[in-house]
């Protein structure tokens, strides 16, 4: 049996019916009579990486066919005949979904700090988003990706829950929030410190810059950037630095540009110029406008929130707002306070107020 039958073989067996990049190069490795540590070598992964990736596909494929499958046994189990019988009535984006850990998963990281991350404990659809926003992670190993959208659209949350959701993927998984706009070296000191404690702070910007390529070299790192176009000139549509924080720039063009096994994610209302410069559908920098909610799942906020009313004025003010998150929570409060419940009310104050102002 050649390498891609046998490839073929085990991912028909699986319910999601392929292996991400990562789990391919061990498979054919493996196949091929490789050891871990030469596959580390001649993939340029860090070999704990490797070694992890190893274990967790024999244990799917142990899972999926009902008979313990290790790296030793793996090529004679295959070429005798698996014995699970293909299950292939999903679709392939249900498959995708599928993929994602479960909402509620009680996660298992070596090192992780999430600063100051909201809670999701509450979340709202986004399942497309999700699932495009892993493939690209997980199975494209982007090295940049930027949530872009307005003020309030869910950008944070949609970062944490995406955080959650890949996190056993990742050896480090570190959020922060760059709100309070930190000097360059603020930041860079801080993530050299949780993922190589042991060593020195160098003391210029472009060796810390260096110092941190190598640990996104070294391990596989999610690292979540909040807020980013705090740093930019006009938040919402410039992609130029404020003064003193241009060196950001040389940031994100290192993480895009130089080959690492680690991602990046930004939120930001604005896409900064490296993005700009560095992104592409099938490159390893990609960009996602996060646009409003579904109207089932603005739904869901505004019931949340107590407000009720026919369904003719729940569409009203969800299709007011465009499915904005925080506008519609502000505006729940606001007709509940301020306008006896009634949304007919509510709305049309809205609309003499923008035709006076």
């Amino acid at each position: 049996m050649t390498t891609e039958e046998a490839l073929k073989t085990i991912e028909h067996a699986l319910d999601r019916g392929y292996l991400n990049q990562v789990e391919e190069i061990v498979f054919r490795a493996v196949w091929e009579g490789r050891s871990y540590l030469q596959i580390a070598q001649a993939s340029g992964y860090d070999y704990g990486y490797i070694k992890d990736t190893g274990y967790k596909l024999w244990r799917l494929l142990s899972d999926a066919c009902g008979e313990k499958i290790t790296k030793y046994n793996v090529k004679g189990i295959v070429q005798r005949g698996l014995r699970k019988p293909l299950r292939r009535s999903q679709s392939k984006s249900q498959r995708a979904i599928d993929f994602l850990p479960p909402l509620n998963q009680n996660w298992e990281c070596s090192n992780t700090s999430w600063g100051d991350a909201i809670d999701v404990s509450t979340f709202y659809d986004r399942a497309q988003e999700l699932t495009k926003l892993q493939q690209w992670i997980v199975c494209d190993l982007c090295r940049l990706v930027t949530l872009l959208g307005e003020s309030g659209i869910g950008k944070t949350a949609l970062s944490v829950k995406l955080a959650q959701l890949v996190k056993p993927e990742f050896k480090f998984v570190i959020w922060r929030s760059l709100r309070d706009a930190p000097a360059l070296t603020e930041l860079l000191t801080d993530l050299i410190q949780l993922l190589a404690p042991n060593t020195d702070i160098p003391a210029t910007v472009g060796g810390q810059l260096s110092r941190l390529i190598h640990c996104l070299r070294e391990s596989r790192c999610l690292v979540v950037l909040d807020h980013f176009d705090m740093l930019l000139t006009n938040r919402s549509q410039s992609n130029k630095y404020q003064l003193g924080y241009e060196a950001y720039g040389e940031l994100l063009r290192r993480v895009a540009e130089i080959p690492h096994q680690s991602c990046v994610v930004l939120t930001s209302r604005a896409k900064p110029a490296e993005v700009v410069a560095f992104e592409g559908e099938k490159l390893a920098v990609r960009s996602l406008s996060v646009a409003g909610l579904t109207p089932a799942a603005a739904e869901q906020i505004l019931a949340a929130k107590g407000l009720q009313g026919t369904p003719a004025e729940i569409a009203a003010i969800v299709a007011h707002y465009e499915g904005n998150p925080l506008a519609l929570k502000i505006a729940a409060s606001s007709v509940l306070d301020s306008s006896n419940g009634s949304i007919e009310n509510y709305l049309g104050e809205q609309t003499l107020n923008f035709q006076t102002a």
